[in-house]
């Protein structure tokens, strides 16, 4: 990191009370951890949908009376 930001963090982290320097020592960790995340998530494999999904499509059929089923229920239940 840059000496000039890390000193002028630890400035204003000598100024802060015990409760304000648990409250930044949480955020540092969020960020650490939300760092880590993203780092995990940029190494997956990009998923290609023509491949990876092709034997779902179109594998699940309704039948007329349960799509009239939903429809009574979702029509009850915003009335």
């Amino acid at each position: 990191m840059n000496t000039a930001i890390e000193t002028s963090i630890l400035e204003h982290l000598h100024r802060l009370d015990e409760r304000r320097k648990a409250e930044v020592l949480d955020f540092v960790e969020y960020l650490a951890t939300k760092s880590n995340a993203v780092s995990l998530a940029v190494s997956w494999p990009i998923l290609d949908p023509v491949q990876d999904l092709a034997r779902f499509q179109g594998a699940l059929q309704f039948d007329e009376d349960a799509v009239a089923y939903q429809r009574r229920i979702r029509d009850s239940e915003w009335t």
